[in-house]
């Protein structure tokens, strides 16, 4: 049987807003306890969070950013730089112009001595005793700066150039000291005479059997240079594997101990 429904009561017929054009304030709109069981707040239907209750989505925590890898750094050894044979050479080219210039003396006392003068060392103070050595020295060390840790052939032809280099130079020299007393017409005759002089070509021969002995001295050195740079060429290049390969392994390690990223513990909660 149905259930029986209740009479209304009468009730007193009151104006409402929409009729008399006036808007009720929010809070007195409808009655808390008519309101129907859907029109709860929102923020009343949220309950507080206990210790039991795992936090919601928007509340989980950061993951944690991956570590990146360590940056490895290996020593490089020092550049490998050859050494050179250029300063040993400069040295031994001096010493060649002190025996050059004693030897040079020697012969101009020889020659006094042949044409029956006087013996004197009066030509050690003049220009023409000194232009050749200097000419030497000149020749000699430029030729040093050359060849720098060549063998002996570089010298046994290179004496030959510091040779024509003093023997012609020392005609040039002679003709420029002695330009004021030499006519111009008579140039050609004064060269070919002071290059056909024999104090001329003794000291060309002087000069290249200086440089060529002394060469071979330099020569001899610039040999164990070149062997020693050679062995020190293999040094640099193990030294060089080994270091890449410590590079590589220190590499390899690195990244095999980085941590990979982990997952949050706490799982994203979803809506019922």
């Amino acid at each position: 049987m149905a259930a029986k429904r209740p009479a209304s009561q009468a009730a007193e017929v009151t104006p409402t807003p929409a009729d008399t054009g006036e808007v009720a304030p929010a809070a007195v709109a409808s009655s808390p306890t008519l309101a129907a069981p859907d029109s709860v707040p929102a923020a009343a239907a949220v309950e507080p969070a206990t210790a039991d209750t795992p936090p919601a989505a928007s509340e989980t925590p950061a993951q944690p950013a991956s570590v990146g890898q360590q940056v490895v750094y290996v020593e490089a050894p020092k550049p490998f730089v050859p050494k050179g044979n250029r300063v040993f050479g400069v040295l031994i080219a001096l010493l060649s112009t002190v025996i050059f210039a004693a030897l040079a003396a020697l012969a101009g006392v020889a020659e006094e001595i042949v044409n029956q003068k006087p013996v004197g060392f009066g030509f050690l103070s003049t220009i023409d005793f000194w232009a050749p050595v200097v000419l030497f020295a000149i020749g000699f060390i430029v030729l040093v700066l050359i060849v720098n840790r060549a063998g002996w052939a570089a010298y046994v032809i290179g004496s030959l150039v510091v040779a024509l280099f003093v023997y012609f130079g020392t005609g040039g020299a002679y003709l420029a000291l002695h330009a004021s007393q030499i006519p111009s017409n008579e140039v050609p005759q004064h060269f070919t005479a002071e290059l056909f002089r024999v104090a001329t070509l003794v000291t060309a021969v002087l000069a290249r059997e200086a440089s060529l002995w002394m060469g071979f001295a330099i020569a001899s050195r610039g040999r164990k240079v070149k062997a020693r740079n050679a062995e020190a060429r293999v040094l640099y290049e193990q030294e060089i594997a080994a270091k890449r390969a410590e590079y590589e392994q220190a590499n390899a390690r690195n990244s095999g101990s980085a941590p990979e990223p982990q997952e949050s513990a706490v799982e994203p909660q979803t809506a019922p």
